[in-house]
């Protein structure tokens, strides 16, 4: 066999090996992170359930402020309102393109790649507000999303969806626009 061959046979042996130790850190059994989110705090327990599907439960606290320039809103005087809310949810995500992103040699270590997802969770009574309604609902958002690793610990997310609830603090039906962004600690 020539020097050429067995160059391009290690290669190929040395990438299979690459594509399996990663192919071993996708399939971690359970990861627990604490989050920091663009407007809240949390930490959620991401279990797998099938090879590329998993379920994340997760709880935290949200942040909310709002503003209303309009002299009947329902804020008081200083127009402005804001919430400290607890919400609690579990969500199904299906991740796609794994093999893909390993067969180009990208990270895909803490669960790192693009999924497909539906939560249904509860927000509770506000922890701390001022001029917010208070109450308990439930919510279910279907979105798109993708996770990134930053070496073993850094994990980094952003989800994007449409949250249906069937009734908000208002009583009434209600859908909104639903964006996060967090970092992520992963604990183990």
């Amino acid at each position: 066999m020539s020097q050429k061959k067995k160059a391009l046979c290690a290669l190929l042996l040395l990438s299979c090996l690459r594509v399996a130790a990663q192919e071993e850190g996708w399939r971690k059994p359970g990861q627990l992170k604490a989050n920091l989110s663009l407007l809240g705090v949390g930490a959620n327990y991401e279990l797998r359930l099938l090879k590329y599907t998993t379920l994340n439960l997760e709880a935290g606290v949200e942040m909310g402020l709002a503003y209303s320039s309009n002299s009947y809103s329902y804020f008081e005087d200083d127009h402005w309102a804001y919430a400290g809310v607890p919400v609690f949810s579990g969500e199904v995500r299906q991740y796609y393109g794994i093999a893909r992103r390993m067969a180009k040699g990208k990270k895909v270590n803490n669960n790192a790649g693009s999924f497909v997802s539906i939560t249904g969770g509860t927000v509770t009574a506000p922890l701390f507000s001022k001029n917010f309604a208070t109450g308990t609902y439930g919510f279910v958002t279907p979105a798109w999303g993708m996770q990134r690793s930053w070496g073993k610990h850094i994990n980094f997310e952003g989800r994007f969806g449409w949250m249906f609830t069937p009734r908000n603090y208002y009583n009434d039906a209600a859908h909104y626009l639903s964006i996060r962004l967090s970092v992520g600690y992963v604990i183990w």
